[in-house]
C-alpha cells in the first residue's frame, strides 16, 4: 500500500470526509461519515441556535488523520475550526501539522481536490492538477 502524506478534510454540521493523497498523486477517501441527526428547531422556539458540532463526530474523523503529514481543513461555515480547536485540544501534534483552513462551499469531490491540490502546489508540495489522477474509494460505511 502507497504511503499518504497529506490530507484534506471537507467538514461541514452535516458530514465529513477525509481525502489522502501521496507524492505520485494517488487520492483515496479514507473516512466519510455523517453526524448524529439533529432535532430541527422552528425560528421561534427557545433553542433556535446553531449546535456545536458533536466530540464523537470530531473524534473519528481525528482518528484518520494518525498516518497524515500536513492537513488543510475546508467547508463552509464554522464546522473546520470547531475541527482545529478540538485538534488542539486532544491531538496537539495533528494541530500542529494544519497547513491552512479554507472556506469551500463546493462539497463535490472534485471540487475539494482541487482546492486542496491547488493549496499544497502553491506551498510546494509535489501535488499536479493532472486530471487523469485515480480516485479510489476505500467503501467505508456511511453511518446516519
Amino acid at each position: 500500500m502507497s504511503e499518504y502524506f497529506d490530507a484534506i478534510i471537507f467538514i461541514d454540521r452535516r458530514e465529513a470526509k477525509v481525502f489522502h493523497f501521496n507524492a505520485t498523486d494517488d487520492v483515496k477517501l479514507v473516512f466519510m461519515h455523517t453526524a448524529a441527526p439533529r432535532r430541527h428547531h422552528q425560528a421561534d422556539h427557545e433553542d433556535s441556535t446553531k449546535h456545536a458540532v458533536d466530540d464523537d463526530f470530531l473524534h473519528r474523523i481525528v482518528a484518520s488523520l494518525d498516518h497524515t503529514g500536513h492537513t488543510l481543513i475546508t467547508g463552509p461555515g464554522n464546522s473546520k475550526f470547531e475541527l482545529q480547536t478540538y485538534m488542539e485540544r486532544h491531538k496537539p501534534e495533528l494541530a500542529a501539522r494544519i497547513s491552512g483552513i479554507e472556506a469551500l462551499d463546493d462539497a463535490t469531490d472534485s471540487g475539494i481536490l482541487a482546492l486542496g491540490r491547488q493549496f499544497f502546489r502553491t506551498r510546494g508540495h509535489r501535488h499536479s492538477l493532472a486530471p487523469e489522477t485515480s480516485f479510489r474509494h476505500n467503501d467505508v460505511p456511511i453511518k446516519h
